[in-house]
């Protein structure tokens, strides 16, 4: 059995920050002005959430557009710059078509991921699983329109099923709460029925 320490836990987590970096970084050098990116992610302080906010404006001279959908919303601090990252590089969109909550805790079993364009991808362990539990097997893929395509029809299908945040925690004051803490909704949820399941790949599995 492999015991992995504190320290090696850290170099893992380093690491994989800097994959997402380096993805980013490839992403921007290629991509076509408009291209767009899609994020499934299990909180504002993802790795892959802390690229989009440290690259806002290598996306913006790019005019990338940005969608994310988060698990969990905590910490509001990093909410909120999260959401100040997809307003910049989408200023004249509403909140609720920039961010989005899977807060149904029967969505969790969705696999993080995020796409890149039409041919980039990253997929990775399941949202329910907290951070220091996590498989330590992600997927980069740089030349995979195929899993791009079944990633978005997952990404819409989730998106579909998801509420949106509410616009105090986007823009207001922050709020502790505790993680993983699910607000009363205002609304009842989107159901999601088992005998209509949604697109191919949704609830999202690995590619």
């Amino acid at each position: 059995m492999r015991v992995v320490v504190e320290s090696e836990s850290r170099d893992l987590r380093q690491s994989e920050l800097r994959r997402h970096l380096q993805t980013m970084s490839r992403f921007v050098d290629r991509a076509e002005a408009g291209a767009s990116l899609t994020m499934i992610l299990r909180s504002p302080e993802a790795d892959p959430a802390k690229t989009l906010i440290g690259m806002t404006g290598a996306l913006e001279r790019k005019s990338v557009r940005a969608r994310v959908i988060l698990a969990r919303i905590e910490p509001d601090d990093d909410l909120k710059k999260l959401f100040d990252a997809l307003a910049t590089l989408a200023p004249h969109e509403p909140a609720h078509e920039l961010i989005r909550w899977a807060r149904n805790p029967r969505l969790l079993e969705a696999h993080e991921q995020v796409t890149y364009g039409e041919t980039m991808c990253w997929s990775g362990d399941a949202m329910r699983r907290d951070a220091d539990k996590r498989n330590a097997l992600t997927l980069f893929d740089e030349e995979a329109p195929e899993a791009v395509r079944l990633g978005r029809l997952a990404f819409e299908a989730l998106w579909t099923a998801s509420a949106p945040v509410p616009k105090g925690r986007l823009t207001g004051p922050g709020t502790a709460r505790p993680s993983g803490a699910y607000e009363q909704p205002t609304e009842p949820p989107v159901a999601v029925s088992p005998q209509r399941p949604g697109p191919q790949g949704w609830p999202l599995i690995r590619h």
